[in-house]
């Protein structure tokens, strides 16, 4: 008798381990930039609430895009922090385009792929509720697209975070 069964390439798994292990550093590289952005925002909110008078009107919320929402509102235009965050406002903006890839950075499932010339690519599958339905998104990226990823969202979040330091510095000294 004759037993048909597949025939499967085995590939050495060093390559593999080696791209899950870089894909994985640029992952939790991405986290560490927006957990650093997020926490400045948090110090500003509590600056900010500290002021006597116009700190009342600061809201401080538990969730992070809620604070983001909170820090835009007090420093935007018509917030109550407008002249001493006119500077930052438009970094907090910048920043705020990151939103999506910092929620699939951080709540995606994430599998790595090889190409023929062993550059690794992150596929990333998100799923969420939103108004009580399901929302499915899907990210992939590879290994040069990444790099360059990271060096905006670190770009972008070093800026926030010096200007947000600014406005600290100018109501803690005045």
């Amino acid at each position: 008798m004759n037993a048909i069964a597949p025939i499967e390439a085995t590939l050495p798994r060093a390559a593999f381990d080696t791209a899950r292990q870089a894909a994985a550093e640029w992952r939790g590289r991405c986290i560490d930039l927006f957990a650093r952005s997020e926490a400045a925002v948090t110090e500003t909110l509590l600056v900010l609430a500290a002021v006597e008078g116009r700190g009342a009107s600061i809201r401080l919320p538990h969730l992070v895009g809620q604070r983001y929402d909170a820090l835009a509102a007090a420093i935007g235009a018509k917030g109550a922090f407008a002249e001493e965050g006119k500077g930052a406002a438009g970094a907090l903006t910048r920043f705020r385009q990151h939103d999506a890839l910092r929620t699939t950075i951080a709540h995606g499932v994430f599998s790595v792929t090889l190409d023929h010339h062993a550059c690794w690519h992150v596929v990333a599958r998100g799923l969420a509720l939103r108004a009580g339905r399901e929302s499915r998104n899907l990210f992939v990226t590879e290994q040069g697209e990444a790099a360059e990823i990271l060096r905006t969202v670190e770009k972008d979040g070093r800026e926030l975070r010096s200007a947000l330091g600014q406005v600290r510095h100018r109501l803690r000294a005045g």
